[in-house]
């Protein structure tokens, strides 16, 4: 531990080990400074994957933890499938005249990070292995990873902050009014507040989003 927090100049900070299943995760109190320190360790740490928690509880309670080990589920993550369906409600779709507000996608308006969790795989996707989604309710572990997985091949998603809500920076947003409906359905099937309005003007909004939060809650 001490030589992944020197890499990455994280010495005067709060730290600890945490086993996850099988294996160890390093997780830092990030005092405050949360962004700032996150892309320092992405800097510093190209063997690693940092991401932001929400909520310390997603890492340090067990019982928040996934029931599968994290090797398993990413063994499986080429096979796991997900449905749609219930983001395809007529009602729900609309007609994609319906307005959005870009500023509602945004994951500070969730609060500030509680931890600093550097994983030990590089594969940003990998990162919902290891941390379960406080915030997709009723979407099991496997395929939230599957979902994460498919959109880092098809956008260049990475995963910045995971619980309450899910951030992700996007390096190739959809340019495609298609390929952005398919998506928004997919986002909305995984978390079904995520869109604020109906699908099909959320999919608009994914048109000039490079950032995308998800949510959920029960």
């Amino acid at each position: 531990m001490e030589k992944i927090l020197r890499a990455a100049g994280l010495e005067s900070y709060q730290a600890q080990q945490v086993r996850i299943h099988d294996e160890t995760v390093v997780v830092v109190r990030p005092a405050g400074d949360a962004q700032r320190l996150l892309r320092s360790a992405r800097a510093a740490l190209p063997d690693h994957y940092p991401v932001l928690a929400l909520y310390s509880g997603t890492v340090l309670d067990p019982d928040l933890h996934h029931d599968s080990r994290p090797g398993d589920l990413i063994a499986a993550v080429e096979t796991t499938l997900f449905d749609t369906g219930r983001a395809q409600d007529p009602e729900q779709l609309g007609t994609g005249d319906e307005g959005f507000d870009l500023g509602n996608y945004d994951v500070t308006h969730f609060g500030e990070p509680e931890l600093l969790v550097i994983l030990p795989r590089p594969e940003p996707w990998a990162a919902f292995a290891y941390l379960n989604p406080y915030g997709v309710w009723g979407t099991p572990g496997d395929v939230m990873l599957a979902a994460a997985h498919r959109w880092h091949e098809r956008y260049g998603a990475e995963p910045t902050t995971i619980g309450l809500a899910n951030a992700f920076t996007v390096s190739r947003p959809p340019t495609d009014p298609a390929d952005a409906e398919r998506l928004a359905i997919e986002h909305v099937a995984i978390a079904g507040l995520t869109a604020g309005t109906t699908t099909r003007a959320y999919a608009r909004a994914l048109l000039q989003l490079d950032r995308w939060c998800l949510y959920d809650r029960p």
